[in-house]
């Protein structure tokens, strides 16, 4: 159990919303390694990537990744791999529970509005997949409301994160600091079985008001009056089609906001 390598992988950052849990890998690309168990999911990134909700940040990843990784233990503060322990009591918390968007003009829901008509197409998609697009794309503010909706577009869609989990995360995050934030969380945090366990642990996150630093960036941008191209297109590369799903969202969250309150 005290065995060291040269270049030890270094906890640096974790999510303020992780769970204790066992997990196996389910994925495993050249910056992040996915875990998931009955409990949720854990998801162990490289310090060249921005943090996520529910993520430990990992200095020296590649060494990481040269051990027997298929399996981690995350309790107490410290984390499990190959009988290997990576203490995280120390590290920094990564959080956006007090952030919220306080206010915002209407150039901004404007500039977002225009990205979304600009960047959004139905080709993105594969051909078997562009009913998904659709569906999103007919979405009105108003019917949000509805439950039935709001419980239709849990797991809606293909990937390991389904394109209707992606639009929700979008649509907390704007209306985090409004009291449909609320109402809203209460519906998804019933129905995350509806979903897979990966995506479940963003939502799940989401109704605690935990984002991703780049949506975190994007509400930053709203409340100071910055433009958000900077942000917007950073949202546009996340994944193949989520970080543009998650826009749309946002966007429905601001049409709430404008609209309805």
């Amino acid at each position: 159990m005290n065995k060291r390598l040269q270049n030890w992988p270094e906890a640096i950052l974790k999510s303020s919303c992780l769970k204790p849990l066992k997990a196996k890998l389910i994925y495993e690309g050249n910056e992040v390694l996915d875990y998931i168990s009955d409990d949720g999911a854990l998801f162990l990134i490289s310090d060249e990537i921005d943090p996520e909700p529910s993520s430990i940040t990992i200095k020296n990843f590649l060494r990481l990744k040269e051990l027997n990784h298929e399996y981690v233990i995350f309790q107490q503060n410290v984390l499990m791999i190959e009988g290997y322990r990576i203490d995280v009591s120390l590290t920094k918390v990564f959080s956006t529970s007090d952030l919220y968007l306080q206010n915002f003009d209407e150039s901004f829901y404007f500039k977002i509005k225009e990205f979304i008509k600009e960047k959004y197409s139905c080709e993105l998609y594969p051909v078997s997949s562009r009913k998904v697009c659709d569906v999103l794309l007919k979405i009105e503010a108003n019917n949000l409301l509805n439950p039935q909706k709001i419980k239709s577009l849990i797991g809606f869609g293909i990937g390991m994160t389904p394109s209707g989990d992606d639009f929700l995360v979008g649509l907390m995050a704007s209306l985090k600091g409004s009291h449909y934030f609320n109402y809203f969380r209460k519906i998804i945090v019933k129905n995350l079985y509806r979903t897979n366990k990966v995506s479940g642990e963003f939502l799940r996150c989401a109704s605690l008001g935990e984002f991703s630093a780049t949506l975190a960036e994007l509400i930053k941008a709203g409340n100071d009056h910055k433009p958000p191209e900077k942000y917007l297109y950073e949202l546009f590369k996340k994944g193949h089609t989520s970080g543009i799903e998650s826009l749309l969202g946002f966007l429905k969250g601001l049409e709430i906001r404008k609209t309805l309150l």
